[in-house]
């Protein structure tokens, strides 16, 4: 079987995100109105941050292991499923709060995710 082409690209998406996320985590803890923030809740937000983008990273790898090996079961197609909802339910508090670019990314990859798992199932 071939690769499913688009689970292949949600996966280097994922990938992109991963790394997109954590530049701009770093950018974004270097400014000096979260040193304000108490010890305990910076580093809560922080960790957190960067939890978000190992997370990303695991995303990636799952969809490559998709784009490969196929759904195995309706577990996977559930998990493809959440990874739809996270992306555009982010998107749509992104583009609450301002962040119109990042909103729209995370939509972009929602829809390679749909179509993606739509294709392997």
């Amino acid at each position: 079987m071939p690769p499913n082409k688009l689970l292949l690209a949600t996966a280097v998406a994922h990938g992109l995100l991963s790394i997109g996320h954590t530049m701009k985590g770093i950018e974004m803890f270097a400014n000096p109105s979260f040193k304000k923030l108490p010890p305990t809740l910076f580093g809560a937000v922080k960790a957190g941050w960067f939890e978000g983008s190992v997370f990303l990273a695991i995303m990636g790898l799952i969809n490559y292991r998709w784009a490969n090996e196929g759904f195995k079961n309706t577990f996977d197609i559930a998990i493809a499923s959440l990874i739809s909802v996270l992306c555009f339910g982010f998107g749509g508090y992104y583009a609450k709060t301002g962040d119109k670019g990042t909103a729209g990314i995370l939509s972009v990859v929602g829809l390679l995710q749909v179509a993606g798992a739509r294709g392997a199932m």
